[in-house]
């Protein structure tokens, strides 16, 4: 059979893309390597098909103070909801032939998919796919040192329970130093959360290929209850991209000037002090379908002691959302009934149904959410709440809106508390510390692609 004949019947190719920057050791770090990871997909007569495409790895961790690998007896691991997808902080989408064409740029990457994964993936998800994906959770697996305990004893033991939950981060022993090369690791295999994956297959000829940049996140950022010498290393990396090669009568089609649309995520980074804040942003954007916005207290971020990934609620009491100065997407302010709580604790473990339902149509309609563990109490653990606040612009048209010569702004009362616990977790009240907010803009973009020439965006 020919190459033409086998294009012909558009043949389906899983292609395992090496990094282009790898040093002869293979292996990239935030702290004793390269944090920079560059993958390169040729232009071709194909599609890539971006949904199914994954960011393959060997993840190892280390206790740097001691020089060995972490162990079931350190306690700590990922972010439970995050995973693997916590080692990335920025991930960049570029075209290869335009290479001023930057075509998406997720800053604090980590942090957007903190959120998305409790929205869209049900407590089964992660018990099965999620799990199996980066193999840090591992319900189920003893510590053997508990297994003379009853059951009321070890579920009351946070501690305890966080290690039950991550036994595939142990991977050495305490019985004196291991060296690295006793360090086997676990595998990984997650998907790129970006607005440009979500949509349609990429055609690499019209866009003359692609590059993929992953900056690495701070070793002080992905662990929680970690030492603050805790680092980690990555090997093994590799770039799974089914390719869907064109037939001919596809490639004759593409031969003149095509439009081209596709999603895109921007990031921004604010804090509030005040009970009473609001939060205002230019962001420059031609179709802004949805903004999405998390919490995290100012203190936790790159604090591996604290969980830093996690989505916090701030306490919020009234919400609203302005464009340029006016009310908009919704033409009412939303007041959570539980003012100023009683208990104290009850406002900052509780989600608003008006507040969740606009927070689930970030993403899409929130009729059409099927799989999700965000709910409207949550009283077991405030860091596990998932809190978070997003409206969309746009569920009409789905062109979304100008906002490139304007403000879009959130007004927020807020309790802004912070749940704090004792030495035996037991809960000491709350204090009231600076936020950190993460805001992400879904965007539909749209580029005029002609052959041999550069990409221009259509105004």
């Amino acid at each position: 059979m020919s190459v033409n004949d086998r294009i012909a019947q558009q043949i389906k190719r899983y292609t395992k893309i090496t990094p282009t920057n790898a040093t002869g050791s293979g292996v990239f770090s935030f702290k004793n390597g390269n944090p920079i990871i560059r993958f390169t997909i040729a232009e071709a007569d194909a599609f890539l098909l971006a949904p199914e495409t994954r960011f393959q790895f060997k993840l190892k961790a280390f206790n740097g103070t001691t020089g060995r690998c972490i162990t079931q007896e350190d306690g700590m691991n990922l972010d439970p909801k995050v995973m693997a997808s916590s080692v990335i902080h920025q991930l960049t989408v570029s075209s290869r032939r335009y290479a001023t064409s930057i075509a998406e740029q997720i800053i604090n990457y980590n942090q957007l998919v903190s959120v998305a994964h409790p929205v869209l993936s049900s407590a089964r998800d992660y018990a099965t796919q999620r799990s199996h994906e980066s193999m840090a959770v591992g319900k189920g697996i003893l510590n053997r040192k508990e297994l003379n305990q009853d059951n009321a004893k070890r579920l009351a033991n946070n501690a305890n329970v966080a290690s039950l939950q991550h036994k595939y981060i142990a991977c050495g022993t305490n019985a004196g130093p291991v060296i690295s090369a006793n360090n086997l690791g676990w595998d990984n295999s997650i998907p790129l959360y970006c607005g440009m994956f979500m949509s349609e297959n990429l055609d690499l000829r019209l866009l003359g290929g692609l590059e993929l940049e992953i900056t690495l996140s701070a070793d002080q950022s992905i662990f929680n209850n970690a030492d603050a010498n805790t680092y980690y290393e990555l090997s093994d990396c590799v770039l799974n991209a089914p390719i869907l090669y064109k037939s001919a009568q596809q490639m004759a089609m593409s031969q003149g000037p095509t439009s081209f649309e596709f999603l895109s995520f921007t990031s921004l980074y604010n804090v509030i002090q005040s009970t009473s804040a609001t939060i205002t942003n230019k962001v420059g954007l031609r179709g802004a379908l949805s903004m999405i916005q998390k919490f995290v207290p100012v203190s936790y971020l790159n604090n591996p002691a604290q969980k830093g990934l996690a989505s916090w609620n701030v306490g919020v009491k009234r919400l609203t959302f302005h464009r340029n100065g006016q009310r908009f997407p919704l033409e009412y302010s939303i007041e959570t009934e539980r003012g100023n709580g009683n208990p104290q604790q009850e406002v900052i473990k509780e989600k608003n149904p008006q507040v969740l339902l606009n927070s689930l149509s970030a993403f899409e309609n929130y009729k059409d959410v099927k799989h999700s563990t965000i709910t409207t109490q949550n009283l077991a653990d405030v860091s596990d709440n998932f809190y978070f606040m997003g409206v969309s612009f746009d569920q009409v048209s789905g062109q979304g809106i100008d906002l490139t010569g304007g403000t879009i702004s959130t007004e927020v009362e807020s309790t802004l508390q912070n749940q704090t616990f004792g030495a035996n977790n037991e809960s000491t009240g709350v204090n009231v510390v600076p936020y950190g907010v993460f805001t992400f803009f879904l965007n539909k973009e749209t580029l005029m692609i002609q052959p041999n020439q550069r990409i221009t965006a259509i105004e």
